[in-house]
């Protein structure tokens, strides 16, 4: 959830994050390539292309506008594209028009007259001539990190500031430790002041970490094309669901290369997963104890642990490596590089003091997504659990 609003004076925490790194920070450790980035200059045909505001709500019937200008007649076809490339409607199709100024209307619908689903989408305009506006080939995709931002714990909200409307990623844990939290998975803010909520809490809600003297939080946002809109408001479908649905087969934007002639600047090539993808919802089980050790699980010499992911989140999982690491009470203890899961590990449990402990799993694959889970469990120093 995410709502704006202006900066209050309540106090709150000030996060720095410029002299902090961590392990599970460079887990997004992907192929960075400098590339020819920033505005595009006009081209022949199109001018003045303007998206009437940078985000509607269509379930309560708002209407976002597409304005531009032609220098000279043409027949247009206006696109809306989802965040993947997906075709989403086509506005006008092979529509003559004249030299002017022009618009059309979206009403957050798509080709079956269904609201979308929350994300960002794009305005392509072709013309029977041949020429192209697609921003993407000119503008976005740059890559940012936010080195400030504020926690007030009794709103129970992270606050901070993006210079361009993006797509964000928001990772909390512990400097040197586990990555606990992602708080923001690659979503699709405005420009301005944000607001998330989150309860200072790990993913498993078991850790209460806010506080902590190692608390890191690293937020990375890529910034979106020009002629982006951000649609909101839709509670029925995920955009997930909608692309491992009836959106997987709808005809792709043509790859355009990008302008050579743009500004200098850095991009992540592979950097943001597509819109569908998650990190993915790592599973504990400790299949040997009863009830798969639903309950706290008592362990004693050792234990077998089972490591999995969601059943929705495993295909596109195993098309890479990754690594399952493991810490016990926030400090590094094993890992392990695998391409498959289930992963069935033998926790060896002489060197735990007895007492609770929190054994937390990191599952980071190589496209640079982590999953989390944490369990509590109770080490006893003796040869058999207690009944």
């Amino acid at each position: 959830m995410i709502m704006l609003r202006a900066a209050s004076s309540e106090p709150r925490t000030t996060i720095d994050m410029k002299t902090k790194t961590s392990c599970w920070v460079f887990s997004l450790g992907l192929c960075w390539a400098a590339s020819v980035l920033g505005a595009q200059g006009p081209q022949d045909l199109f001018t003045e292309v303007r998206v009437g505001s940078a985000s509607f709500n269509p379930a309560k019937e708002q209407r976002v506008e597409l304005r531009y200008e032609l220098r000279r007649d043409d027949a247009i076809t206006v696109g809306v594209y989802d965040c993947d490339g997906g075709l989403v409607r086509r506005l006008a199709e092979s529509a003559p028009q004249s030299a002017g100024a022009h618009k059309v209307v979206w009403d957050g619908k798509d080709q079956e007259g269904k609201i979308v689903p929350d994300e960002a989408y794009a305005f392509t305009l072709e013309a029977a001539s041949g020429a192209v506006f697609d921003a993407a080939t000119f503008s976005g995709g740059v890559v940012g990190d936010l080195t400030a931002a504020r926690f007030d714990e009794e709103a129970g909200t992270v606050e901070y500031q993006l210079p361009q409307a993006a797509r964000v990623l928001i990772r909390l844990g512990l400097q040197g430790g586990p990555m606990l939290k992602t708080l923001v998975d690659w979503k699709p803010r405005p420009s301005g002041s944000v607001t998330e909520y989150w309860d200072g809490r790990d993913e498993s809600k078991l850790i209460a970490f806010h506080k902590h003297k190692d608390f890191k939080v690293l937020i990375t946002y890529v910034t979106f094309p020009e002629a982006t809109v951000i649609a909101y408001g839709n509670d029925r479908e995920t955009y997930r669901d909608y692309k491992l649905g009836p959106g997987q087969k709808r005809p792709q934007k043509p790859k355009r290369p990008r302008d050579p002639q743009a500004a200098s600047g850095f991009r992540a090539e592979g950097l943001v997963p597509p819109g569908w993808a998650r990190a993915p919802r790592v599973e504990m089980a400790f299949p040997e104890l009863p009830d798969g050790g639903a309950a706290l699980p008592v362990v004693t010499n050792s234990v077998n642990i089972r490591i999995d992911v969601d059943r929705s989140d495993k295909d596109e999982l195993l098309k890479g490596q990754f690594e399952i690491i493991f810490f016990v009470d926030n400090v590094f203890f094993a890992e392990a590089e695998r391409g498959y899961v289930p992963y069935n590990w033998n926790w060896e449990l002489q060197q735990i003091p007895a007492g609770e402990h929190i054994l937390t799993v990191n599952l980071s694959s190589f496209a640079g997504q982590v999953g989390v889970a944490s369990r509590k469990v109770r080490v006893v120093k003796n040869t058999a659990a207690p009944k």
